[in-house]
C-alpha cells in the first residue's frame, strides 16, 4: 500500500511512498545547502517533469521479470539447493521470495512486496560498530516502528555481502543460516511459517543444505551478471570508433559485472571451468573498453566466452541468441 517500497523497512519515500516521491525526498535530504532545508533556499523541489523524467528512468533500470524456477542447472549442489528453496515444507524460501524474487505467497494468498519481522535485529553477538560505538536499532516499519522490514529479491544477493539491513552477517552462507536460528524461528515471520507445518517448524536445515541453497543463490546471481554483461556487449557490438568514445562505459560495465560472477562462483569453488570462460571474457571487454578500435570483435569475443561460460552452468538457450536466463529479461 501506498505506492513502491523503498529503503530497508519499505518508508523510505516520503508523502504517498511513490518513486516520485521517493526522488522528491531525494532532493530534500541530500541536496540541500544546509540542515535548515527551507524549499527555494536550501534547495529547489523538482518540476513534474522531472519527477516523470526521473520516476521513467528509474523504471528502466535491472531486471523486468522474475525468474521461472525451476532451472536447468548443471551444478549438483546447486540443482540440489533448488529443491530445497522450491520446496515449501523444507526450505520454505520460495514462500516469501517467490521465483527468488521479492514477492511473496502466503497460505495461497499473493502479498505482493511485503514487510515481515524476521527477528534479525535479535541477533547477538553480531552488531556492528560505527565509530566504536554499537549502532542503534533499527526499529523497522513506520514511525514508531513496526518492527518489520521489506522482503529484497534473491536474484543478486550473492554479491551483496555483508548482509541484512544492519550489516550483521558477513557471507551469503551464513545469510541462509541465520532462518535456522532461534532469532528467525522466535520472530513473527518463523512463527506465521511454523504455523503452515503440520509438526510447528519453522525453518530446520543441516549444514549441508544451507550450503546448497547458498550454492543456488551464487549461480542464479552468475547467471543474472552474465546476463547483463551480454546485454552490454550485444550493446556494443558493431558501433563505430566515433560512437564507442561518446559512450565508452559500457565494456567497463559489461567486465564488472562479468568479474561479480567470478567473483561470487570462487568464493564457493563452484563452476572452475565456467570461471576460466568468465575471466577471458572479461578480459577482453577490459581490452575492448582501451583499445576502442578492437572494441567490435572483442566484444564479440567476450560475448562467445560468455556464452561458453553459461553452458556449463545451465542447459543453454539456442546459441547465438541473446541469453534469457530461465525468463529474467
Amino acid at each position: 500500500p501506498g505506492g513502491p517500497r523503498t529503503g530497508w523497512s519499505g518508508d523510505g519515500a516520503p508523502g504517498d511512498g511513490s518513486l516520485r516521491a521517493f526522488a522528491t525526498g531525494a532532493v530534500i535530504q541530500h541536496y540541500t545547502r544546509s540542515l535548515r532545508r527551507v524549499p527555494g533556499v536550501d534547495f529547489r523541489l523538482p518540476t513534474d517533469d522531472e519527477l516523470d523524467a526521473l520516476e521513467a528512468f528509474m523504471l528502466t533500470l535491472g531486471r523486468q521479470r522474475d525468474l521461472v524456477l525451476p532451472l536447468p542447472l548443471k551444478d549438483g549442489a546447486a540443482l540440489r539447493g533448488q529443491s530445497v528453496f522450491l520446496d515449501d515444507k523444507l526450505g520454505k524460501c520460495n514462500i516469501c521470495h517467490q521465483n527468488a524474487g521479492a514477492n511473496a505467497r502466503f497460505a495461497g494468498a499473493d502479498l505482493g512486496n511485503a514487510n515481515f519481522d524476521t527477528g534479525v535485529e535479535n541477533l547477538t553477538g553480531t552488531a556492528v560498530h560505527l565509530g566504536g560505538e554499537p549502532l542503534p536499532r533499527d526499529d523497522g516499519f513506520g514511525t514508531p516502528g513496526d518492527g518489520q522490514f521489506n522482503t529484497p529479491p534473491l536474484v543478486e544477493a550473492a554479491d551483496t555481502a555483508p548482509f541484512f539491513h544492519n550489516n550483521t552477517v558477513q557471507t551469503l552462507e551464513g545469510a541462509v543460516a541465520f532462518y535456522n536460528t532461534d532469532a528467525f524461528n522466535a520472530s513473527p515471520a518463523g512463527r506465521a511459517l511454523a504455523s503452515l507445518d503440520p509438526n510447528g517448524v519453522g525453518i530446520r536445515l543441516d549444514a549441508g543444505q544451507v550450503q546448497d541453497v547458498a550454492a543456488f543463490l551464487r549461480v542464479i546471481n552468475a547467471l543474472e551478471n552474465v546476463r547483463q554483461s551480454d546485454e552490454l556487449l550485444r550493446a556494443s557490438a558493431g558501433k563505430s570508433f566515433i560512437e564507442l568514445l561518446q559512450s565508452p562505459g559500457s565494456l567497463a560495465r559489461a567486465a564488472k559485472e562479468t568479474d561479480d560472477a567470478i567473483r561470487v562462483l570462487n568464493e564457493a569453488g563452484l563452476h572452475g571451468g565456467a570461471v576460466g570462460h568468465l575471466g577471458l571474457s572479461r578480459l577482453y571487454a577490459q581490452l575492448g573498453g582501451i583499445f576502442f578500435f578492437l572494441a567490435d570483435p572483442l566484444s564479440r569475443l567476450a560475448s562467445s566466452e560468455l556464452e561458453s561460460a553459461r553452458a556449463q552452468l545451465i542447459a543453454v538457450d539456442e546459441p547465438g541468441k541473446p541469453m534469457a536466463n530461465g525468463g529474467a529479461k
